[in-house]
């Protein structure tokens, strides 16, 4: 079974599918009355999803290792993935390092991420 959308059958590549997105969200940010409301940026999909290499993962682990959650200078030492890309990976690279029990090098969080979750939260 085939599902359509009008208007979307034209749409074949992910640049053109990226500019349906767009449109729509501006046209749904443009259409609120209250002229207070903060108007949302338009999400957009800057680059396409690639798997990580095993030659992008392992100077991942190694810039870990150098700097540890400096993106900015991993980002530089890697040289193909972005500062987004490279948080998101280390983030999942984390979670299976937790839990697998492995002693592999896992950089203490920064004081930024620590103060942000050691506020109390209250209990039930």
């Amino acid at each position: 079974m085939k599902m359509s959308f009008p208007g979307l059958d034209s749409l074949s590549t992910p640049t053109s599918i990226t500019a349906a997105v767009t449109a729509t969200t501006n046209a749904i940010a443009l259409s609120s009355d209250d002229p207070n409301k903060k108007i949302q940026k338009p999400y957009t999909i800057t680059k396409s999803r690639e798997s990580w290499t095993k030659q992008e993962h392992d100077k991942f682990l190694e810039a870990l290792q150098f700097f540890d959650r400096d993106w900015k200078k991993i980002e530089a030492f890697v040289g193909s993935k972005t500062v987004i890309q490279i948080r998101s990976h280390a983030q999942k690279y984390f979670l299976k390092v937790q839990k697998n029990g492995t002693t592999e090098h896992v950089p203490p969080p920064s004081a930024k991420e620590e103060s942000s979750s050691s506020i109390p939260t209250k209990r039930l």
